[in-house]
């Protein structure tokens, strides 16, 4: 078939569109399909090699090396990344000191400072003058979760 015999073709492409892709973004994900589809194009100018081998190998080493080698460059790209005053709050206990319900927000003390509180889980209202800690953050509001007595 014509289409077959110019597979190098469309390898090419697709490692140009993956390039651009990344370029437009940092996540660092269609690079290693750009990788797998450089890989494929090589091995596509081999005579003889059928199309489904050729889409195996792009599909084994993009996913091996997106897998493999992202989660390292990703760390290492944030290593400088520094959190800000507002990250070191999480996991930290603080004190009700106004309840809140799914309907209203509470307030907690936490470090010295009152900040605006939600619970983690909507339905369960956490009182005034309950121990809890900080699960995340979300703006100006901490999400906290109450910490049970005994627990």
């Amino acid at each position: 078939m014509i289409i077959l015999d110019y597979l190098w073709a469309i390898w090419l492409g697709v490692f140009v569109i993956a390039l651009i892709i990344e370029g437009m973004s940092s996540e660092l994900v269609s690079v290693w399909f750009a990788f797998g589809s450089l890989v494929a194009l090589i091995v596509s100018l081999i005579p003889g090699v059928a199309w489904w081998v050729q889409l195996i190998v792009f599909t084994v080493v993009s996913v091996a090396t997106l897998l493999a080698l992202r989660p390292i460059l990703m760390k290492f790209m944030n290593r400088h990344q520094v959190q800000s005053n507002v990250d070191s709050l999480i996991h930290k206990k603080g004190k009700m000191t106004k309840a809140c319900d799914q309907f209203n927000h509470g307030e907690v003390k936490v470090s010295g400072v009152i900040w605006t509180a939600v619970s983690q889980d909507e339905s369960t209202p956490i009182s005034a003058g309950s121990v809890v800690e900080v699960a995340a953050i979300d703006g100006n509001k901490l999400i906290v979760k109450e910490i049970k007595k005994g627990a």
